[in-house]
């Protein structure tokens, strides 16, 4: 019980691995194990300052929370998610996370008859079902001749300017510099995702850049003696490669905040889409500049900037902000109109909304592998928010 309640305690500092939470959520899965799950809800529930002192009051409370978990449990253990806890959810809840709950009602499985609303779902869906995302985009050249990547064989795809272009066989764009003459015009090449793509490149100088779904990297096809400089829409994280006479430079002009990240080498997520508030960057190691207008500041690891009105630098979860890279999607406490975004980035969707959908936070982590309708009837099961497919068009109603 002692290693249980350890590991516990690590799920509710949301310091678990992913096998861990498996664990924790398979080991209450199993009858012989409910009174180790009643006593961490009673655990949790003490330490909420807002609980009852009766101890009546305590066990009907706990027997109620306790009794909404349980029918969902084998519904999360099948379906392979992996749920985080969000501790300032317990003051509503009396600390009944417990493995299953995440923000206000939390994601998945805490209604205890979840069939129902997934039955509504599939009895709303016309037409197949919407498949993830993938490698997807196209190669502008210089020319202004274009390369679908998608369709196009491994191998070497072209030379230009002394570079070689070459497509990997895991979906990556890499340029080899070869003779390069001197003082020869810098041409530019844009690579481009689509709805529903996404594309890795190696840049001329090392530098690693993964695009997200709808994203364009404009970039010269060989860096100049003083800087390197290219030019994002949509998001991207970067690695760049370590040049100390060379600064990189990253300019983008999302939702109309234009700003430029300056680096030396380092690893940085940049959301630049034009459709959010804000440009966001974050930073996972090294330094980063971040300028827009006449203002500038410096960001360090764990820390996002957003400019919108100025540039605010705040601490985040870099778990979320690499969800995509790391294809799931996780959702902390993000509203109904956000998660849309990113879905229909992902699934290639249009999104309609029908009536006054809620202003209720959903949170979890799920894989970017999953179908349209396997997403969606887990947002269901909340209750707060319905939807009804008609081939890549999505209605979401409350």
């Amino acid at each position: 019980m002692d290693k249980l309640k350890a590991l516990f305690a690590k799920y509710m500092n949301d310091s678990c691995t992913t096998a861990e939470i498996k664990r924790l959520m398979e080991h209450f899965g199993q009858p012989e194990n409910e009174n180790d799950l009643k006593t961490i809800i009673a655990r949790e529930m003490a330490k909420d300052e807002e609980t009852e002192s009766d101890e009546t009051a305590l066990d009907e409370r706990m027997l109620k929370i306790y009794g909404q978990l349980k029918p969902g449990l084998n519904e999360v253990l099948q379906s392979g998610a992996v749920i985080r806890p969000m501790r300032n959810y317990f003051r509503y809840v009396a600390a009944a996370a417990v493995i299953l709950l995440v923000s206000a009602a939390l994601f998945f499985y805490m209604n205890p008859n979840p069939g129902n609303k997934s039955q509504r779902l599939t009895a709303q869906h016309q037409g197949d079902d919407v498949g993830p995302g993938g490698n997807k985009a196209i190669l502008t050249l210089a020319d202004g001749s274009e390369i679908s990547l998608t369709d196009a064989d491994d191998g070497e795809l072209i030379s230009q300017s002394g570079i070689t272009i070459t497509k990997t066989r895991d979906g990556a764009l890499v340029y080899t510099a070869g003779d390069v003459k001197s003082g020869a015009a810098q041409q530019y090449n844009t690579i481009s995702t689509p709805a529903g793509g996404q594309y890795q490149i190696n840049l001329p100088d090392g530098s690693k850049v993964w695009l997200n779904a709808m994203s364009s990297l404009k970039y010269p096809t060989v860096f100049n003696e003083t800087d390197r400089k290219v030019t994002l829409s949509g998001e991207a994280y970067f690695e760049i490669a370590k040049d100390q006479q060379r600064p990189f430079t990253v300019a983008s002009n999302g939702a109309g905040n234009a700003q430029e990240v300056t680096v030396l080498g380092t690893h940085f997520n940049i959301n630049s889409y034009t459709d959010e508030v804000a440009t966001r960057t974050t930073l996972l190691e090294g330094r980063v500049k971040v300028a827009s207008g006449t203002n500038s500041k410096m960001i360090k690891p764990g820390q996002q900037s957003t400019v919108s009105d100025g540039i605010v630098v705040a601490e985040v979860d870099v778990n979320q902000v690499l969800d995509w890279k790391n294809n799931s999607f996780y959702f902390a406490d993000e509203n109904i109109r956000t998660i849309m975004r990113k879905l229909a980035r992902w699934y290639d969707l249009n999104v309609e909304y029908k009536g006054k959908v809620p202003d209720f936070g959903f949170g979890a982590e799920i894989s970017r592998t999953k179908k349209l309708s396997e997403v969606l009837k887990a947002l269901e099961t909340t209750g707060k928010v319905h939807f009804k497919i008609e081939g890549r068009r999505v209605t979401v109603m409350p």
